[in-house]
């Protein structure tokens, strides 16, 4: 939002209309766009550097989740403009973008004749950014996917694919458990489409202080020694298994596929007023104020909430402090390992899920299959208590 102090010229083009405040620095509002584009754009070209396949211009084909969130729907927004751009000046590389949603309203089975409230706003965005494509896919879909060795799961029971997933998450210790699996099975879904349909990448909407606040809570929920391919842009290893009942769990075959996160070098609190600035992000995308609100206590918060509410606080006068964060992550290599975790799918570090495991509570509060703890990091046992 504007500041209420008198305004002093922007510090990039010495405009004397300078309300916005940018890393501490007067800005005006054609420049605090800029510096939110440009940064996207920047991340986006180094997207493209890394999976060109080809020196000969071509479309440039991209897979955006979208979760309605104001991080994504930004993202959205400044694609729709480049993918403009590009058909108008540049045709023969134009920028072709699938907008995924995964639908996890588990209240209604995945198949149904009605429109679903997020079938409708996503209308919304169709309308809005008429140059992405859009889709709606409901989260039962997950359960067919061949890259979660389902038999390191608790076995699913229900009905319907909805009943069976709601007693997956009901059967999950904590609000951080079923915050976790969620993200794990969204995260799947959408590079499932990704590689399904041939896209060179998939972007996702973390900006500085998600990633800084995802950073810290996998080293409190067990998974440190996935930072690297959490947090970081680049490619990941998905394996495949086999779901038949002749060899289940076995490891059919694995492949890379490149994430990224154009918005990583961008504060969420910056995200706030690029939409305040632009009105038709603002019409779909309401302000979220749950960072504001006062928290007296955790209980019913996930710890990535706890941690993203904590970088919101901090990233106004301690912007630089939120952005090291990210910045460190970004350093870690990442290395090799013996095998993937059958569930979030980052190699395992065995020696250090024994150190966590014996760190972190008694024997009897450990993993109680030998064989099931092998398939899985001590990330992915602990929300499971598998």
């Amino acid at each position: 939002m504007p500041d209420s102090k008198p305004a002093k010229p922007c510090k990039r083009c010495k405009d004397l209309d300078a309300p916005y405040k940018l890393r501490n620095e007067p800005s005006c509002r054609k420049c605090f766009v800029e510096y939110v584009d440009t940064k996207v754009i920047k991340r986006m070209a180094v997207a493209l550097r890394e999976t060109r396949t080809s020196h000969l211009p071509g479309p440039r084909r991209y897979l955006a989740g979208l979760s309605f969130g104001l991080s994504s729907s930004a993202l959205v927004h400044i694609l729709d403009a480049q993918a403009k751009y590009q058909k108008a000046n540049n045709p023969k590389s134009a920028l072709e973008v699938l907008v995924l949603h995964v639908d996890t309203d588990l209240s209604y089975p995945g198949v149904t004749d009605a429109e679903t409230p997020a079938q409708r706003l996503l209308a919304r965005y169709r309308d809005k950014y008429p140059h992405l494509s859009h889709e709606c896919l409901h989260l039962n879909k997950a359960l067919d996917l061949e890259t979660v060795d389902w038999t390191s799961l608790p076995r699913l029971e229900g009905q319907d694919d909805s009943a069976r997933l709601r007693s997956l998450f009901d059967r999950l210790p904590s609000v951080t458990s079923r915050a976790d699996i969620l993200r794990q099975l969204v995260r799947h879904l959408l590079l499932h489409v990704a590689i399904d349909r041939g896209f060179q990448a998939l972007f996702l909407g973390h900006n500085t202080t998600s990633l800084a606040a995802l950073t810290l809570a996998e080293v409190a929920n067990g998974r440190g020694f996935a930072i690297p391919w959490q947090v970081n842009d680049g490619p990941v290893t998905i394996c495949t298994y086999d779901q038949s009942s002749d060899d289940p769990g076995k490891v059919t075959a694995s492949r890379e596929f490149p994430i990224y996160s154009p918005l990583r070098e961008v504060l969420s609190a910056e995200i706030a007023t690029y939409r305040d600035i632009i009105p038709s992000l603002g019409e779909l995308a309401p302000a979220d104020t749950s960072s504001a609100t006062s928290v007296v206590s955790h209980k019913d918060l996930s710890i990535e909430e706890v941690m993203a509410r904590y970088f919101s606080g901090v990233e106004g006068p301690y912007s630089g402090i939120v952005a090291n964060v990210v910045r460190t992550a970004g350093k870690l290599e990442r290395t090799s390992a013996g095998g993937f975790c059958r569930l979030c799918s980052v190699p395992l570090d065995e020696e250090g899920d024994s150190t966590w495991a014996g760190e972190m509570g008694p024997e009897t509060e450990r993993t109680a299959s030998t064989h099931q703890q092998q398939k899985l990091c001590y990330g992915c046992s602990r929300s499971l208590k598998v």
